[in-house]
C-alpha cells in the first residue's frame, strides 16, 4: 500500500515495480565495496596490459571490468576466448552473459547455444546456458524457440522466476508484440494526463486494452505491461500460467501473479497485437492507476518520454524513426550516453554521486518518490553519508552534494537508503549496483529517448537543470 512519510518537507511515496529482479541474476555474495574492487582493477589492468597473451590475465581483468560495470570493455577484453569454439566453459559463460548485457542476442545465443552442447547436463553451467537462451529468446521476441528448452525444477527455498518465465513462454501462441501503425509516418504520441511535477507523481497516460480504455502510469523498472487484477478481469486479459513475486510496495512479502496476453494494446497511433501482461495486485493495495507501462512496451519502439511536452512519443525502430528522431531536435546534437541491460528490464547506464564517477545507475523511472535517488546500504558506507532515519519507518535519507547520469550532472538533494526488498541488491546482478535513479530526476531533463538498437540514450541538447561545477568534479583527472 503507498504510504507517505514526511521528512524536512519532503514526501515520500514509494512503490516501484523496478525492485524486483529474475533469479537468472544470483547474488554474489562478495560482502566488497566499490573501493574494494577499484583497488582490485589497478593490478588486474596492470598484468593484462603487461601481457595481454596471458589468457589468465585476460580473464581475471575481463572478470573485475564485469563487477565494475564496464560491461563493454570487458565485452571486447574477453572476446578473443569466447568464441563458438570455445571449449572453456567460464569463458563461455563470461562472453554470453556480456553479449546478453549489450543487447547481442545474435552472438548471445550462439555462445549459449556451444555452452548448452558442452557443458554436463546435469551441471550448473548447463542450467546457466537455458536460462541464458531463455532471456535471448524472450529479449529477441522469439517465443517460439523457447518450446525446445527445458530447466530442473527450482529448489523449494529458491526463487524459480527462469522456470516461470520459459513456462510462460512454451504456453504462449503466436508472435509477441506486432505492431500496426494507423499512419504511414509510423509515429505515435500518448499525452500525459497529470502534473508530473508533483512530489511522488508519476507520468499517467489514456490508453486501451482490449479496446477499453485505461489509465496507465510510467514505470521502466517494470518487465511486462502490468495490468490491476480486477481490471484485467474485466479487459478479457488470458490468462497462461503464473509466477511468484515481491516488490517494494508489497513491503517485501511475495504474491502469485497470473502471467496473460492482452489481445490489443492501443497507444495513440500505434497498436500491439498479442501483447504479454503481468496481473498484479495494485488498487487493492491503496494505488489508483489501472496498470503500467513497462519497459517491454518501449522496447518495441524508438521511444521518446518528452517531459517538456508531456507525451511519450513511438516511433518505429528503423532507420527512418531513428532520422525521424534526430530531426526532432532541430539541428542540435542531443546529449547520448550507453546503456545495457540486466534480466529482462533493468536499464544501467554509469553516473557520478557526490564527485565520484563509473557508478552503475538503475535508471528506474517509476520511483513514486519525491527524492530523485535510491542507494543501497554500501553505497552509503562508500560514500561517507551520513543516515538521517525516517519516523516510524525502517527508511533512512542522506545528504548528497551532487548526482547524475554520465555528464549530465545536477546539484544537492537527498537519497533514501534501506528500501530494497531483495537480499544483496549490491551485487545481485554480479555487478556493483550503486544506486536506483529516477523520475525526479529525470524529468528535469527535458526529455529522454531510449534507442534499444544503438543501446543508447538521447536527452534533450541543452537541459536547463545542469550544475557545471558538479559535473566538472566529477569527470576531473584522478
Amino acid at each position: 500500500m503507498t504510504s507517505t512519510f514526511f521528512l524536512s518537507g519532503l514526501t515520500l511515496m514509494f512503490f516501484s515495480f523496478g525492485l524486483m529482479l529474475c533469479a537468472v541474476t544470483q547474488a554474489f555474495g562478495q560482502g566488497k565495496l566499490r573501493s574494494d574492487v577499484e583497488k582490485e582493477l589497478i593490478p588486474l589492468q596492470a598484468a593484462y596490459q603487461a601481457s595481454p597473451g596471458n589468457d589468465h590475465n585476460r580473464r581475471a581483468y575481463a572478470d573485475v571490468l564485469f563487477k565494475l560495470g564496464d560491461v563493454w570493455q570487458a565485452n571486447d577484453v574477453i572476446a578473443p576466448l569466447a568464441t563458438p569454439w570455445s571449449s572453456n566453459l567460464d569463458d563461455l559463460q563470461q562472453g554470453a552473459k556480456l553479449a546478453l548485457l549489450t543487447s547481442d542476442y545474435h552472438r548471445a545465443e550462439i555462445l549459449f547455444d556451444r555452452l548448452l552442447e558442452i557443458a554436463p547436463k546435469t551441471s550448473d553451467a548447463h542450467t546457466k546456458a537455458v536460462e541464458g537462451l531463455v532471456i535471448v529468446y524472450y529479449q529477441s521476441n522469439q517465443f517460439a524457440k523457447a518450446k525446445q528448452l527445458s530447466l530442473p525444477p527450482a529448489p523449494s527455498d529458491t526463487d524459480n522466476d527462469s522456470n516461470d518465465l520459459l513456462t510462460y513462454m512454451q504456453r504462449f501462441s503466436g508472435e509477441p508484440y506486432q505492431i500496426e501503425w494507423a499512419t504511414p509516418e509510423k509515429i505515435a504520441h500518448l499525452p500525459m494526463i497529470n502534473d508530473i511535477t508533483a512530489p511522488g507523481a508519476l507520468p499517467l497516460m489514456r490508453l486501451e486494452v482490449n479496446g477499453q480504455p485505461v489509465e496507465f502510469i510510467l514505470d521502466t523498472g517494470g518487465d511486462r505491461l502490468y495490468v490491476d487484477e480486477g481490471v484485467a478481469a474485466k479487459l478479457g486479459i488470458k490468462r497462461l500460467s503464473e509466477r511468484k513475486a515481491k516488490y517494494a510496495y508489497t513491503k517485501g512479502e511475495t504474491v502469485t501473479e497470473p502471467l496473460g496476453v492482452a489481445d490489443t494494446v492501443k497507444l495513440g497511433q500505434v497498436t500491439l497485437k498479442n501483447v504479454p501482461v503481468i496481473v498484479a495486485k495494485w488498487k487493492a493495495l491503496g494505488l489508483t492507476s489501472d496498470g503500467v507501462i513497462t519497459t517491454q512496451i518501449l522496447k518495441q519502439f524508438l521511444s521518446t518520454v518528452d517531459y517538456a511536452k508531456k507525451e511519450i512519443t513511438f516511433r518505429e525502430r528503423s532507420a527512418s524513426g531513428h532520422a525521424q528522431l534526430l530531426a526532432s531536435f532541430e539541428g542540435k546534437v542531443p546529449r547520448q550516453m550507453p546503456f545495457f541491460l540486466a534480466s529482462t528490464h533493468l536499464q544501467f547506464a554509469k553516473g557520478c554521486l557526490n564527485g565520484h564517477s563509473g557508478l552503475n545507475l538503475l535508471v528506474d523511472s517509476g520511483l513514486a518518490l519525491s527524492l530523485p535517488l535510491v542507494l543501497p546500504d554500501e553505497t552509503v558506507q562508500f560514500l561517507g553519508l551520513s543516515k538521517t532515519p525516517i519516523p516510524n519507518t525502517k527508511l533512512f535519507v542522506s545528504p548528497i552534494e551532487s548526482h547524475g547520469m554520465d555528464h549530465l550532472i545536477r546539484g544537492a538533494t537527498q537519497a533514501a537508503s534501506n528500501i530494497f526488498v531483495e537480499k544483496n541488491m549490491y551485487w545481485a546482478n554480479g555487478f556493483l549496483m550503486d544506486g536506483l535513479i529516477s523520475h525526479q530526476y529525470l524529468w528535469h531533463l527535458g526529455s529522454w529517448t531510449i534507442d534499444f538498437d544503438n543501446m543508447t540514450y538521447y536527452f534533450t541538447p541543452e537541459p536547463d537543470s545542469l550544475d557545471p561545477v558538479a559535473a566538472a568534479k566529477c569527470f576531473a583527472p584522478k
